[in-house]
């Protein structure tokens, strides 16, 4: 399958899954939280509403490496994806972005002076996609056992994302 292809692939479980696994590389190890995010796609981002000064974004700014990890356990794709980190502050597509979830953190809205974007630019992701029908996965293990060769469950593949 042609990278393009996969992007769009990615993209898509992206957007199916508003909650994603985002994991930090930090002097103390590996940090991960589920967060909450909107896809822009056009700019090629996700978007998450953070605390400026106690949440996530002032670690990802300062991360070597900060990912995102998703499953759709339905369709047997999984993909990790390395992204660069970066805030935005801009009010309005603050307030854009905002969701009833993001109020039950911010007791003053999208107004909080404590209220940030983490924007989150996808650089390269490495998936997982195989076959969705349990049926044919069985299959495919038993041909592999009985020829004794190495079983093949479909694409494991780093695509660039950029």
């Amino acid at each position: 399958m042609p990278d393009t292809e996969l992007q769009e692939r990615i993209w898509t479980a992206l957007s199916a899954h508003p909650v994603s696994m985002v994991s930090l590389a930090t002097p103390e190890g590996v940090k991960t939280r589920p967060m909450s995010g909107q896809i822009d796609r056009d700019r090629h981002r996700l978007l998450f509403i953070s605390h400026r000064h106690t949440g996530i974004i002032g670690e990802a700014l300062r991360s070597p490496s900060v990912s995102v990890a998703i499953s759709q356990e339905e369709r047997n794709f999984y993909a990790a994806i390395t992204c660069a980190a970066s805030e935005i502050v801009d009010r309005e597509l603050l307030r854009e972005i905002w969701t009833p979830l993001a109020d039950a953190w911010f007791p003053n809205g999208a107004d909080d002076p404590d209220a940030t974007i983490l924007a989150l630019t996808p650089v390269t992701a490495e998936i997982w996609d195989g076959p969705s029908s349990g049926v044919l996965v069985a299959f495919k293990l038993a041909t592999a056992r009985i020829l004794g060769r190495s079983p093949t469950l479909g694409v494991n593949a780093t695509v660039d994302m950029r």
